[in-house]
């Protein structure tokens, strides 16, 4: 067993700053008044989220070996298997992902599009009333995540966040990565950081609105201030008509 290459630069790229980006939408969404101006960052991370989604599809079907779809062990009968094994300590090693994490790697993956659908408005008024239970839902999935993680790093004596920071773990050497990609990385590192930039950059506070990169769709992303003071003047004007 020696100490090989498993996750290259683009997905532990891809890893932390989708967590950081669901973690940021989840957190305001849940702490913050729906009132408050800092509420429109909730949507903005949860389009970041959608994009980096994109990003990580794109990997998974021309990525490295252990970032593909393909590579990623969803059979029900190994799930079970493998959630009855890490109970009992039976649970057999995988050199990439494990059926825990790559089950809750996809519900995440199909709820972060929902959760974005519904809260811009897309799915009618239907979305918006799922849209809550489907962030508890993706809440729910993601702590679910790092328990399962914490559980297998002491059971197993397996630091599964270590390895998606340092990209290696133990195993046969044949099945290292021969490369950690670092050029491919830069590349989509610089393409988010440009895609994030002008999603920011074409956010408008007072209209509460965001036109979205490349695709050129605005958004709503609550009541605008105009909105508001004029529905204050509305009010005002039938006081004083009374």
């Amino acid at each position: 067993m020696k100490n090989i290459l498993v996750w290259d630069l683009p997905i532990r790229l891809f890893h932390w700053t989708f967590a950081a980006s669901l973690t940021a939408a989840l957190a305001i969404g849940f702490l913050v008044d729906d009132d408050s101006p800092v509420f429109q960052l909730h949507m903005l991370f949860g389009l970041v989220a959608a994009f980096l989604l994109v990003v990580r599809l794109v990997l998974g079907l021309v990525g490295s070996r252990y970032n593909r779809f393909t590579a990623m062990p969803l059979h029900p009968a190994e799930v079970m298997h493998y959630m009855v094994g890490a109970f009992t300590g039976k649970a057999r090693r995988y050199i990439g992902h494990n059926p825990g994490c790559a089950l809750a790697a996809i519900l995440m993956f199909a709820l972060v599009p929902l959760l974005v659908a519904s809260g811009a408005g897309w799915l009618g008024e239907t979305g918006e009333d799922l849209h809550e239970g489907l962030a508890i839902a993706l809440g729910v999935t993601i702590i679910a995540h790092i328990l399962g993680i914490i559980w297998h790093s002491i059971r197993h004596k397996e630091a599964l966040a270590v390895s998606m920071l340092t990209g290696r773990k133990e195993g046969p050497e044949a099945d290292g990565l021969p490369s950690s990609h670092p050029g491919w990385a830069v590349a989509i590192f610089a393409g988010c950081a440009a895609w994030i930039g002008a999603l920011f950059a074409n956010h408008d506070p007072q209209a509460a609105s965001v036109r979205i990169p490349v695709l050129g769709t605005v958004i709503q992303l609550g009541e605008s201030e105009g909105a508001e003071n004029g529905g204050e003047h509305e009010k005002e004007d039938a006081d004083d008509d009374d």
